[in-house]
């Protein structure tokens, strides 16, 4: 029996996950909880309904067809309350699409036909297919499986990791790839586990693994204004990264884009008052890091 994971988005034509043109898959759930994530309906592991109310009708088909009674129609607005079994019955009656379902199974075989749509542009510009998420080191024996399936057609592959998994795990999904994005959200302990939901004592341990076993990753830190870019803080990136044998090093951004989807996902976002870093902002952190002698550059928006 082929395995499956579970994943909600395919993005075809992604210019900042790798060289060339890639096609990135977003694996469902993490096991960390950052507060500035952009993709909120990344972190937990099980499908979830996002509602898009500017497109709702106010029908109510999907008061009617939830099989748990979950959403009301209450002065001509639909309420969701907690009792969401994730079945997407609402999603399917729904003909305005404004409720979505992030998360859908695959398998091994149904997830390589999708990406072997994109073969022209890989093969044109060099390019590939990525795994992010969420994690994916959370469904690793999946994500390894289809790595290999990729390799065997000749797709360049490349994971991005918060580097959360057991050690012998980390090490094979690693060496399955052609490249690993290893993200560091902090080197203070104490500040990661406030910021990220938990200690980066297993992320570190797992970056050093991998540089023992000769893999060469490239780190990205998101840079997040008043979080993670204080003095002290790019003083730990500074000390802990000069010397590693690393590709290089790329500052991410925050942005403010994923900001909506907490909305539709009936959350509060942990961040909202954050604002996206200036270029002076980035360009502090740039130099913090280029004066220590990492080889450090710009990257997109995270």
């Amino acid at each position: 029996m082929s395995k499956t994971a579970t994943i909600f988005n395919i993005q075809r034509f992604s210019i900042h996950d790798g060289r060339g043109i890639r096609t990135t898959i977003f694996f469902k759930g993490c096991p960390l909880a950052c507060q500035w994530c952009h993709n909120p309906e990344s972190q937990s592991f099980r499908p979830e309904v996002l509602y898009y109310e500017e497109r709702c009708r106010h029908c109510g088909d999907c008061a009617a067809a939830c099989p748990q009674k979950n959403i009301r129609l209450s002065g001509g607005v639909l309420t969701a309350g907690d009792r969401c079994a994730h079945c997407g019955t609402c999603a399917e009656v729904c003909v305005a699409e404004a409720r979505r379902v992030a998360g859908r199974t695959v398998t091994v075989p149904e997830l390589l036909a999708e990406v072997e749509k994109d073969l022209v542009f890989f093969d044109d510009s060099a390019g590939g297919v990525t795994l992010s998420g969420g994690e994916p080191a959370s469904q690793a024996d999946f994500a390894i499986d289809f790595l290999e399936a990729c390799r065997s057609r000749g797709i360049h592959t490349a994971i991005e990791t918060c580097g959360v998994a057991g050690l012998e795990t980390f090490l094979r999904l690693a060496s399955s790839a052609d490249l690993v994005f290893f993200d560091l959200k902090f080197i203070d302990r104490e500040a990661h586990r406030l910021y990220a939901g938990a200690s980066n004592t297993i992320i570190l341990r797992n970056l050093k693994a991998i540089l023992d076993a000769g893999i060469r990753p490239v780190v990205r830190i998101p840079v997040v204004p008043g979080i993670n870019d204080t003095a002290a803080e790019t003083g730990h990136f500074a000390w802990f990264l000069a010397g590693l044998p690393v590709q290089g090093v790329e500052l991410m951004p925050f942005h403010r884009v994923g900001q909506d989807k907490y909305r539709r996902l009936g959350r509060l976002c942990p961040v909202a008052e954050v604002q996206e870093p200036s270029p002076e902002e980035m360009a502090h952190f740039h130099d913090a890091l280029s004066s220590a002698g990492v080889e450090v550059s710009m990257g997109g928006s995270r």
